[in-house]
C-alpha cells in the first residue's frame, strides 16, 4: 500500500516535532538539572563549611583555654612562692636571686613578682 504525499508529510512533520521536542526537553533538563546541582553544591558547601568551622573554633578554644589557664595556674604558683618567701623573712634581693637562680626567671620578670607579692601582703 502505497501512502500519499500528505500522509509523508504529516509524518514527516511529526517526526520532526517528536525530534523537536525531545531536544527542548534535553536542553530544559540539562539547564534545571545544572541549577538544581549548583543550589545543592552551594547548600552543601555551606552545611560543611559552618561544622567544619565549629569544629575548628572549638578546637582552638580548647587550646588556647587549657594554654591561659596553665599560665595563669604557673602565674599564681609564683606569685605565692615569692609571697611566702617573703613572709619567711627573706628581703628583696634574696627573692630575687632565688628567682633568677632556681627558677631561671628574667631579672625584670622576678622583680615584677616581688612587687606583686608585696602588694598582696598589704
Amino acid at each position: 500500500m502505497q501512502r500519499s504525499l500528505y500522509e509523508m508529510d504529516i509524518e514527516n512533520e511529526r517526526n520532526e516535532a517528536v525530534r523537536e521536542g525531545h531536544e527542548l526537553g534535553r536542553q530544559q533538563g540539562l539547564k534545571e538539572g545544572r541549577h538544581e546541582g549548583h543550589e545543592q553544591g552551594l547548600e552543601q558547601g555551606l552545611k560543611q563549611g559552618r561544622k567544619q568551622g565549629l569544629e575548628q573554633g572549638l578546637k582552638e578554644g580548647r587550646e588556647q583555654g587549657r594554654e591561659d589557664g596553665c599560665k595563669e595556674g604557673q602565674a599564681k604558683e609564683r606569685l605565692l612562692l615569692v609571697t611566702d618567701l617573703i613572709q619567711s623573712g627573706q628581703n628583696q634581693a634574696q627573692v630575687e636571686k632565688f628567682l633568677i637562680n632556681i627558677r631561671k626567671m628574667d631579672p625584670t620578670q622576678a622583680t615584677q613578682y616581688y612587687q606583686e607579692a608585696l602588694k598582696l601582703l598589704k
